[in-house]
């Protein structure tokens, strides 16, 4: 995030002028390598701030606020040159400057950890003030500024420089009423290197008529104050008009004729842990805990503060009540303020900024009236995807993840934990070696959760003290836990139905949660044998093209039976899209290699009859592979009944806990034929991970229906039946 706020103007004379502080649009010009790249418009106001949120830390960016008010203003055109933009000029025919401000800074200079950007705007413009310093009355009936320059460049150069053959003019301040005490904001004039540029008076003092004049600087800095000076200190001393510049508090320390810097008591100030004072008074370091205690501030006037840009940070004046067993003497020249910093979560950077306050009774601001504050960054660092910024202190995934979170290197005297609330699950551990300032946190899985219905899953990073757990600080992760039901098979976690409609939304599938077969507390096997054909049929009939995931499903078309939407045009071939293509989150599907471990026999697999058979490459050791086929009948498609259609339960005796793999589905279409082969509909099309397109084929009739290895082409449908990804943690 840019924050962008009104640089502060610091004047001997009164109080910053209302127009100095006005703006009414704001725009963001991004340059990057040199070139124009993007526009901003879409601008978040807090009072005087101004917040611009960004997608990468890249370029420079140039701020212009209050354009609208230049009346040949254009934003930069594709392909301007950086260099063209930084030479833009403003124009004021009559010479008097508008309010307008202007801030530059290099994206490049930081980090997606600073979390906070600031840039100052500054006024392209130089406001001059009128002071009338004389011992007796006085009316300035009118001011004359002689040559100004009516051109200047919009944004800062190397040094203060005029356009070449700049026009001059004269501008007349005569006011309805004379001026009788001290202005400020009389005339804003745009900066410009000028040696002929004067200003002259007309005044009367005490009766008298003065005409007077003097040189301006030769340089009218931008964002500068200057104090044009009547003044007559006695009866019948001489009248000066005198010229005194006055920067913003950024550029020079004024000399406002108070001496006292502000600094802070360290007796009264009710210092939190680990914070410190140092620099004789003048400068607090806070730690990047969340701190909130009261600090005494000395000075013999009373302080009003400035707002702070910094979000974390909040600074607010106090009675000397909440200041427990102190008198009233003892607060005498003393303020209190109550300071609170949010916790600094890790990765987060020190922070150094100036508090800025006002002496109240006194017209002006003066730079020097500041303390500093700088608060510590986080000591703990971390890699990985979670970031946990400030105020809620929470990553929330806002869908299911699992393995590796991040890698926290925390310091020597500190640890980090994981608490769960009541009835909450285990889904996250973390990993430290022992001796080690390393601590991985790993999102967790759970096989056949029956909780995981897409619900909010909360757990707390804890980072404490070793020994006594003090200072402990607290961040939340949030995952929706969804999960499809599972079965064990050869070293997969194979899942038990397949892919339905959207096939990469949990939303679509049937999860754990609801799994018919376990909530009939059947296998999947049992369950397909005993339900209804209808409830079959919304099963079954479900097969995939392409890359859009949009399931096809199996309808009757002109007393044909076939998948809705199929077509010979599709050119993307399933099994060569990446395996998380089609899949909801941390499922995907299966390797050929994967699929070999049930099919790739030593001999021809009849899927049409039960028995055994030996895998050409065993797993692990284990080769059988047992199968169990049946035929459900009497499956309603449109108008029609379709019947024979096989389910084939696969299973390991060496894995007898776990329930059969079950392969179900509707046979592949490839033409305007349909999915009726040989007479039957059962040559399914598996959809695998193959780079090189091979695939495994349901082939043959219904006499002789075998497996083989057969990756088709491009527009053949096929389903899908996922796997759960590899995860490093299961609780």
């Amino acid at each position: 995030m840019i924050c962008a706020e009104i640089s502060p103007l610091f004047s001997e004379n009164q109080a910053d002028d209302a127009n100095d502080n006005r703006i009414d649009d704001i725009q963001a010009y991004l340059f990057d390598e040199g070139v124009f790249v993007k526009a901003y418009n879409g601008v978040k106001r807090t009072e005087r701030k101004y917040e611009f949120q960004f997608e990468a830390l890249s370029g420079n960016l140039y701020i212009v606020a209050n354009a609208s008010l230049l009346p040949d203003f254009q934003s930069p055109a594709p392909g301007l040159s950086e260099s063209q933009w930084q030479e833009t000029l403003i124009h004021a025919a009559s010479g008097t400057a508008e309010s307008v401000y202007t801030g530059v800074i290099s994206l490049s200079d930081y980090t997606a950890s600073d979390h906070i950007i600031p840039v100052s705007l500054k006024r392209v413009a130089a406001r001059f003030d009128l002071r009338i310093a004389v011992a007796g009355s006085a009316e300035v009936k009118n001011i004359t500024f002689k040559e100004v320059l009516t051109e200047a460049y919009l944004f800062p150069q190397s040094e203060v420089v005029s356009p070449e053959n700049s026009p001059a003019t004269d501008i007349v301040l005569a006011p309805e009423q004379p001026y009788t005490g001290s202005e400020s904001g009389i005339l804003y004039l745009y900066e410009q290197q000028n040696p002929g540029l004067k200003v002259a008076l007309n005044a009367s003092i005490d009766g008298k008529e003065y005409s007077l004049e003097t040189d301006l600087p030769k340089k009218i800095s931008r964002n500068t104050v200057y104090s044009i000076t009547l003044r007559k200190d006695v009866i019948d001393a001489d009248v000066q008009l005198t010229v005194e510049e006055w920067k913003d508090g950024g550029d020079t320390t004024l000399k406002p004729g108070i001496d006292d810097r502000l600094t802070i008591d360290s007796t009264l100030t009710q210092l939190p842990p680990y914070a410190t004072i140092v620099q004789e008074g003048t400068r607090l370091i806070l730690p990047h805990l969340a701190t909130d205690f009261i600090v005494a501030i000395k000075s013999d006037s009373e302080l009003e503060v400035f707002p702070v840009a910094d979000p974390s940070l909040s600074i607010e004046p106090v009675s000397p009540t909440e200041l427990k067993n102190k008198t009233a003497t003892s607060l005498a020249g003393i303020n209190l303020f109550r300071i609170r910093k949010k916790l600094y979560s890790p990765n987060m950077r020190t922070v150094d900024l100036k508090v800025y306050f006002h002496r109240k009774g006194l017209n002006n601001s003066y730079p020097e009236d500041h303390i500093q504050i700088s608060m510590t960054g986080n000591p703990t660092t971390s890699e990985g995807i979670l970031n946990f910024g400030i105020d809620t202190y929470t990553h929330d995934f806002n869908r299911y993840i699992d393995n590796e979170f991040g890698v926290f290197t925390l310091p020597a005297e500190k640890e980090m934990l994981v608490e769960f609330a009541e009835e909450e699950d285990p889904w996250i551990r973390i990993d430290n070696e022992s001796g080690s300032n390393t601590w991985r946190v790993l999102g967790g899985w759970r096989p056949n959760d029956p909780t995981a219905n897409g619900r909010r899953q909360s757990a707390t990073l804890v980072i404490r003290n070793k020994g006594d757990h003090s200072d402990r600080e607290e961040y939340t992760v949030i995952r929706r836990n969804y999960g499809l039901p599972v079965t064990f098979l050869h070293g997969v976690w194979w899942c038990k139905y397949n892919a339905i409609k959207n096939s990469k939304s949990f939303d679509d599938q049937i999860l754990s949660s609801a799994d018919p077969a376990a909530q009939a507390n059947k296998t999947l096997f049992q369950y397909l044998t005993d339900c209804t054909p209808d409830e079959y049929y919304k099963l079954w009939g479900w097969a995939y093209q392409g890359n859009s995931g949009q399931g096809m499903q199996v309808i009757e078309k002109d007393s044909v039976i076939v998948l809705e939407r199929f077509t010979r045009d599709e050119k993307v071939h399933i099994n060569k899209l990446p395996p998380t293509t089609l899949s909801p989150d941390g499922y995907e599907l299966p390797s050929m290699e994967e699929f070999n471990r049930l099919f790739d026999a030593t001999d021809y697999i009849w899927m049409m009859y039960n028995g055994t058979h030996i895998l050409r490459n065993p797993w692990n050791g284990h080769s059988t592979v047992k199968r169990q086929q049946l035929r459900k009948n009497d499956i309603p498609v449109g108008s029609m009944t379709i019947s024979n259609l096989i389910y084939i339960a696969l299973s390991s005796p060496d894995f007898p806990e776990h329930e059969p793999l079950v392969w179900y589905g509707p046979a592949a279409q490839w033409n305007d034929t349909g999915i009726l082969h040989s007479g039957h509909y059962n040559n399914i099309l598996f959809g695998v991970y193959s780079p090189t397109g091979e695939g495994w084929y349901m082939n043959g009739g219904m006499g002789n229906l075998y497996m083989t290895k057969n990756g088709a082409s491009s527009h053949d449908t096929r389903i899908l039946r996922f796997k759960k990804s590899d995860v490093e943690y299961i609780y």
